[in-house]
């Protein structure tokens, strides 16, 4: 598979991966008080269908970045190039999902970090959505095996994928193998030279509106720990909007490479 994802659009919904150029960032800061650093938006992606390439448009609302149209395939054969929402080009996603920052981390504002946080949640999200809801690879619907419960697994005919730990692989572009996946050993089975995927699909959370990473709650050398608020407004179906509040972690590899970490699924 010559490029898995293509994620676009910093601080935008989740929707595919980039690639572009870096500046610098803003000054140095170790405040991990929420209140001190500025939010930034994200509404719900849309996830791809499993079985064709789907074209999404989505609105970055952030407090530098203009409405942006992006353009993803569930194959991935193209990245495009996109600044950080800042405008600051303190980091950017590389070809996979993951965000990259140009210099060491500890020399960019909370600001910058919180925006950083705020384009990996949304390109975990997309990632999360195309590997258990679906499957992000080419399969051959008419041929499937079945588990112990009847369920029918097709085959993924998807290039350089014959092997559980090709989607491991792939999956961990974006994800940290710190917090290993639970749930890819029981979409995918590995058998007879290939690999089946469940394909399962469901919808989302119709209440789910938005979600924003509010501010940094602890750090370590290679983890930093963030605060986002999950909003969902009920109004269209006669019921209250409430926020959930959750964790969520980016793990720093290499440096400079920041990969999900704690992560949960909000829609």
């Amino acid at each position: 598979m010559k490029k898995l994802l293509s994620l676009i659009a910093a601080a935008a919904v989740a929707v595919g991966a980039v690639s572009c150029s870096s500046k610098k960032a803003g000054s140095s800061s170790q405040s991990s008080k929420a209140e001190t650093t500025e939010a930034v938006t994200t509404m719900q992606p849309v996830p791809a269908d499993h079985s064709q390439q789907t074209t999404t448009t989505a609105s970055v609302s952030t407090t530098a970045a203009a409405e942006t149209t992006v353009v993803t395939t569930a194959a991935a054969e193209e990245t495009t190039h996109q600044p950080d929402p800042l405008g600051g080009d303190a980091f950017e996603y590389n070809d996979d999902g993951a965000v990259v920052f140009d210099k060491p981390v500890e020399d960019s504002d909370d600001k910058t970090l919180i925006a950083a946080a705020q384009a990996l949640f949304e390109s975990a999200g997309h990632v999360q959505m195309l590997f258990t809801v679906g499957c992000p690879f080419k399969v051959d619907y008419d041929n499937y095996i079945e588990n112990s419960f009847g369920w029918q697994f097709y085959r993924i005919t998807e290039s350089g994928i014959s092997r559980l730990s090709d989607i491991e692989d792939a999956y961990y572009k974006v994800f940290s193998r710190r917090y290993p996946s639970s749930e890819l050993s029981e979409l995918y089975i590995e058998k007879n030279g290939a690999v089946y995927a469940l394909c399962g699909n469901r919808g989302s959370n119709i209440y789910y509106s938005s979600s924003r990473v509010t501010g940094i709650k602890s750090r370590t050398d290679d983890e930093i720990v963030f605060t986002v608020e999950n909003y969902y407004d009920g109004s269209d179906f006669g019921d209250e909007s409430y926020t959930e509040t959750a964790d969520f972690s980016v793990v720093i590899e290499n440096g400079n490479v920041w990969k999900a970490g704690q992560f949960t699924l909000p829609y």
